[in-house]
């Protein structure tokens, strides 16, 4: 069976993401928690702060913590994902990170998986190469594990497009890969129609695909 992979684009709120599993990504340095981790501890009252400062939860790279949500986000369980120190970070980082992301929610058994740009709250990596990297890290999860999985990409408000144009990118260089990616957008302010990037009959198996920036 040909594993793939849906991508819906949401420039909503990870909170509000609908998901059987919701990601929320923080750095070493996150002290308080930021981004949609910090969000998240908010509708937790304070759990994952307490977490971090209980020491069970540094933000080393890969590690990460399985907190039940209670109702408290629409996605029932919330995955805490380390990124480790923010200096440095970029494209392999993300990419690893996602990938870790998905093995993890194979693992769970999650059809369904809600999450962000990691470490966008930062800016220390464009929209679009973050995208990028996120869709690469997907694929890549999926094809060692011979799975598929729907995820729901949240991005900031005004950035779809942005997201769009570095999945879009990716996608293509996949396309001669065992995945296939189907990428589409749940924003009303988006124009652009689903993309379906299908594995083609004469794809090499084994062949590394990898763009340069992502080896």
């Amino acid at each position: 069976m040909t594993a793939s992979l849906s991508v819906v684009i949401d420039a909503g709120q990870l909170e509000r993401a609908p998901a059987d599993l919701a990601v929320a990504t923080f750095f070493e340095s996150d002290r308080p928690l930021r981004g949609e981790a910090g969000r998240a501890d908010w509708r937790l009252c304070g759990l994952l702060s307490r977490l971090v400062a209980g020491a069970h939860l540094r933000g080393r790279a890969a590690e990460a913590a399985l907190v039940y949500t209670g109702g408290r986000l629409r996605a029932p369980r919330l995955l805490l994902l380390g990124l480790g120190t923010s200096a440095g970070f970029g494209a392999l980082e993300a990419k690893a990170a996602t990938r870790d992301a998905v093995h993890r929610a194979l693992a769970l058994h999650a059809q369904t998986l809600a999450l962000s740009l990691p470490g966008h709250w930062t800016d220390a990596l464009a929209v679009t190469p973050t995208a990028a990297a996120v869709l690469r890290g997907c694929a890549t999860a999926l094809a060692e594990a011979g799975a598929s999985l729907r995820v729901r990409l949240v991005v900031p408000q005004g950035s779809a497009s942005k997201a769009l144009a570095g999945l879009d990118a990716m996608a293509a260089q996949l396309e001669d890969g065992p995945v296939r990616i189907r990428i589409s957008a749940e924003d009303p302010t988006a124009t652009f129609a689903p993309r379906d990037f299908a594995p083609r009959e004469s794809s090499a198996p084994g062949g590394d695909l990898r763009p340069p920036a992502l080896r």
